[in-house]
């Protein structure tokens, strides 16, 4: 059963599982993860909705996929039943904050909508005068109703201190209303920044739960990736330690009624208070329901989660390995 959570103090519900579009993109060396045919993604879009979800996470970088949506959302007429983020490269620097406006505009031309429910800063700038012309940017698109709340979408996979301090200063702007960060078993630094944004009133949405697919146990040390899918950019020996460290965790942390790698990492992302919403992306109506039956099952032991913790907190660098 997918549940709906309070997306901070938006006004909106949102399920605990939301739907990564970027797996749903089209073939382009390097741009996603291969590339999936137009009848797949929608069978996947349908397979979401039907199961119970209402949040759709995509971005005008991921190729062409907001135009797919456009078409899917026409097709089906359900707009309105969803809660739909979009984000904008523009703003990561003083030079590039006109982006902001024309950026919206595409993204609205193609989703064939008249407002984005969150729109994210994605990468968003670190420098203080340029941070806080951006947020005046998302303000004034605020104000305008083309955008229902502003997000701040903070650099990764790699989870640093400077992560850390950055998530900090957006929730401390007092305007951002959802922050979207990386956090699973592999990255756990973001903990902090996800418990002070729950205080703080702002909506928590947890990305790269299954670290790009490592933490599902499919793959072995040793594999490679092909040059179209964007996870060929990997340091091979920082992948492989990764990939061993998964197999440790698949060890101890396969425990009944577990017996998917995927389920434990999904039920570790879920563990953290004040979690709004976790993407998980799909390339398969399988993948989908597979994805949200893991709902049904109970959460993870809190002996289990605080052995996660204490094992894996500590080795973020050595996991960086993108």
């Amino acid at each position: 059963m997918i549940d709906r959570q309070s997306l901070g103090q938006t006004g909106m519900e949102v399920s605990e599982i939301g739907l990564g579009t970027w797996p749903l993109a089209v073939p382009g060396k390097g741009l996603n993860y291969g590339g999936t045919p137009d009848a797949h993604a929608t069978a996947v879009l349908d397979a979401y909705i039907e199961g119970g979800g209402n949040f759709l996470d995509t971005a005008l970088v991921y190729n062409q996929v907001e135009q797919i949506l456009g078409k899917y959302l026409k097709q089906r007429g359900n707009r309105d039943q969803l809660i739909i983020s979009s984000k904008t490269p523009g703003g990561q620097t003083a030079e590039t904050l006109s982006q902001i406006d024309t950026d919206i505009e595409t993204t609205l031309k193609d989703l064939g909508t008249d407002y984005v429910d969150v729109y994210f800063l994605h990468q968003p700038p670190e420098d203080p005068d340029v941070m806080e012309q951006a947020i005046e940017k998302m303000r004034s698109l605020k104000r305008a109703g083309k955008i229902r709340a502003i997000g701040a979408s903070v650099k990764g996979p790699d989870v640093t201190a400077e992560t850390q301090a950055l998530c900090d200063a957006y929730i401390a702007t007092g305007h951002v209303d959802v922050l979207q960060v990386v956090y699973n078993i592999l990255r756990q630094r973001n903990l902090s920044a996800i418990e002070k944004a729950a205080k703080n009133g702002v909506g928590i949405i947890v990305r790269t739960v299954l670290e790009s697919g490592i933490l599902t146990g499919t793959y072995a040390p040793g594999h490679t990736f092909s040059d179209v899918d964007h996870r060929s950019r990997y340091d091979q020996q920082k992948l492989d330690f990764a990939l061993q460290t998964v197999e440790e965790i698949g060890t101890f942390a396969l425990r009944s009624p577990y017996t998917k790698l995927s389920q434990v990492a999904i039920r570790f992302s879920l563990s953290a208070l004040g979690i709004s919403c976790i993407i998980l992306g799909a390339q398969s109506p399988e993948e989908v329901r597979m994805n949200l039956s893991t709902l049904d099952l109970p959460p993870l032991p809190s002996d289990l989660v605080a052995e996660l913790r204490a094992r894996y907190g500590g080795i973020t660098e050595q996991a960086n390995f993108s």
